[in-house]
């Protein structure tokens, strides 16, 4: 390690603290002094000094990164050298990488969607520009605090079409044997679905916290990707599911024809895992009626109740709707009577009193009645003059009209009742 380089001034940045350390550099944090900023310095270690291969890599990271512009690629800001050592000033990621999330563990698969999401479009950009990443592993993925996700160290890349670069692995091949695709474990010609293949570890790691290929050595392993299926994720997590595995194992088909064609595809793939359509058993069962499309919810809508799948009831035959019957005492009708007697008392009295008058007045007609029979009886002629005489005054008072008549009792009485 190179220890003693910190507190020192290299290209116009105080060195702070290392890191982190890898094969080929180490990391250091630093302090931009004209910039004021916090920054990330990749030096050569000395003991790579007069190593044309370490030399010639390091140079080459520098001329690839400088043609890559893209938001998900560490942007380097300054190249130089220090009493002979090589450097690179990069932006400083304070979050670490993706390998220090997997000290814990399994990540979060809404959290590995955001990283796939956000390295995908980088591996795609760099292959539009003809270069190949060939080290792409959980510590070659940097996170800034906002949850930005960053490719990093393409010390080893290479560009399509140059075959003469220097390599250095204990086999011969050029990467990292536990991320190495089959093609470029066997030294074949490589394309961008190697590094598609690549990240299909990285999605095996991040998901079940271990490495789909576990060897002693780094040779076992890179046999194994060339010769062993990879175990099922779901056997090591199963909070994972079947559509998470699929995509896994898409991405780690040993032919690379099977393979998702681009990063962005298996990016697209993951999410359609995580985010599948409704039930399927509506679409595999015939005569199950499909359920509606639940109608999604904004913001401050209130929630509904998914819909329930539309079963076509039988139709009942028709029956009258009448209301059930009820039992009522006797008391209740005692009851209701009162209460009605209560309501109207008017109407009780006026029939009474018109009751009262009717029989009044029948009563006065049938004495009426009476009294003139009994008047006409008594006063029957017993000789002619008398008859004559009575005759007369009957007449007199009553000229014309018969006394027992409907018309006679009204001129009697006077019409009155």
């Amino acid at each position: 390690m190179t220890d003693d380089l910190i507190g020192k001034q290299i290209g116009g940045c105080e060195i702070l603290g290392i890191v982190g350390h890898g094969g080929m550099a180490t990391v250091y944090r630093a302090q931009q002094v004209s910039m004021n900023r916090t920054v990330a310095i990749k030096v050569l270690p000395r003991q790579y000094m007069n190593d044309d291969t370490y030399l010639q890599r390091f140079h080459r990271e520098v001329e690839i990164v400088a043609r890559l512009e893209h938001r998900n690629i560490v942007p380097v800001h300054d190249y130089g050298e220090y009493e002979g050592q090589p450097y690179i000033v990069m932006r400083y990621m304070p979050a670490g990488s993706v390998d220090d999330l997997l000290l814990n563990g399994p990540i979060d698969v809404d959290k590995i969607l955001s990283l796939i999401e956000q390295i995908a479009p980088a591996l795609d950009y760099a292959h539009a520009k003809n270069v190949l990443h060939r080290d792409l592993k959980p510590s070659n993925v940097l996170m800034d605090d906002g949850g930005g996700a960053f490719l990093t160290d393409f010390g080893i890349a290479r560009i399509l079409g140059e075959q003469n670069l220097p390599s250095i692995t204990t086999q011969g091949v050029v990467g990292t044997p536990s991320y190495m695709s089959p093609e470029q474990a066997q030294g074949q010609p490589l394309d961008n679905r190697s590094d598609v293949y690549a990240l299909g570890v990285m999605l095996f790691e991040m998901a079940t916290g271990r490495r789909p290929f576990l060897s002693d050595t780094p040779y076992g392993v890179a046999v194994m990707q060339v010769t062993t299926p990879p175990p099922s994720p779901r056997a090591i997590n199963p909070t994972l599911s079947i559509p998470f595995e699929q995509v896994v194992f898409k991405a780690l088909k040993k032919q690379k024809e099977e393979r998702y064609s681009n990063a962005a595809t298996l990016a697209e793939a993951l999410r359609r895992a995580l985010d599948p359509p409704a039930s399927s058993v509506h679409d595999t069962q015939p005569g199950i009626p499909k359920p509606t499309k639940p109608v999604p919810i904004r913001q401050n809508q209130p929630v509904q109740s998914p819909p329930q799948p539309q079963i076509m009831p039988v139709a009942p035959a028709y029956t009258p709707q009448t209301p059930p019957p009820q039992q009522v005492s006797s008391k209740a009708i005692a009851s209701a009577w009162r209460r009605q007697k209560r309501e109207r008392p008017g109407n009780l009295w006026l029939s009474a009193a018109l009751g009262g008058v009717i029989g009044c007045g029948l009563l006065t007609i049938i004495v009426i009645v009476i009294a003139i029979i009994i008047s006409s009886m008594q006063n029957a002629p017993s000789s002619s003059s008398n008859s004559q005489r009575d005759q007369g005054v009957i007449d007199t008072r009553f000229p014309t009209l018969d006394p027992t008549s409907a018309a006679g009792y009204e001129q009697v009485t006077g019409g009155e009742n």
